[in-house]
């Protein structure tokens, strides 16, 4: 019969295996996570173009320029790099959302964000920008739609209210991202421009 000695050198060594195997397995989410960052190729932000798209009546009140919008959830921290008006704050780190002042619309905003659609691992991207960000549009006009096998653009309209929301991702990746913009009468206008904002993110950090 082994010793007392001897079972607890055995147990510790099997704790100590055990140990080793999640420290092992966390390292390798931790690497995956920063390989999907990595993966992702650097998009071109160009506030020119997109002001370009700003109609005259409203190039007062929008002016886009190269912006950092930085999402804090405890230890998690996103940075989105994103053409936005100059002017617009942010009103909670929890959220990567914009906002203008009262001369744009009380609701006027844009909001972007990564998503796992529950856990954070590969699926099927489409569909689960289309439950999250599309389907809440169904009953809007819609004025464009536009996908490609990893993208989806659309801009509707439902009574004074002009939308625009553009949903991206990498094969295999464990999130999507989109980008949403909810725009009122004074610069419903502006659409275009904000699509072409929102089809240039570029993202930083882990979650």
């Amino acid at each position: 019969m082994p010793s007392n000695d001897s079972l607890l050198v055995a147990k510790c060594a099997t704790e100590m295996k055990n140990l080793v195997i999640v420290v092992i397995a966390a390292a390798a989410c931790s690497k995956s996570a920063k390989q999907e960052s990595a993966s992702a190729p650097a998009v071109t932000i160009d506030p020119a173009a997109v002001n370009a798209l700003v109609p005259a009546e409203l190039k007062a009140k929008l002016v886009f320029d190269k912006t950092d919008v930085i999402e804090e959830r405890g230890k998690d921290k996103l940075t989105f790099t994103v053409a936005a008006p100059k002017g617009w704050k942010q009103d909670n780190k929890m959220f990567a959302t914009l906002k203008g002042g009262d001369d744009v619309g009380f609701m006027t905003q844009m909001h972007v964000a990564s998503d796992c659609d529950g856990s954070c691992e590969p699926k099927d991207w489409a569909k689960s920008a289309d439950k999250t960000v599309f389907d809440q549009f169904k009953d809007a006009g819609v004025v464009k739609n536009e996908t490609t096998p990893s993208s989806r653009l659309l801009i509707a309209a439902r009574d004074k209210t002009t939308f625009v929301a553009y949903a991206w991702w990498q094969p295999d990746a464990r999130h999507y991202h989109f980008c949403m913009v909810t725009l009122e009468e004074p610069v419903a206008a502006a659409a275009p421009a904000f699509a072409k904002a929102c089809q240039a993110v570029n993202i930083e950090g882990e979650h």
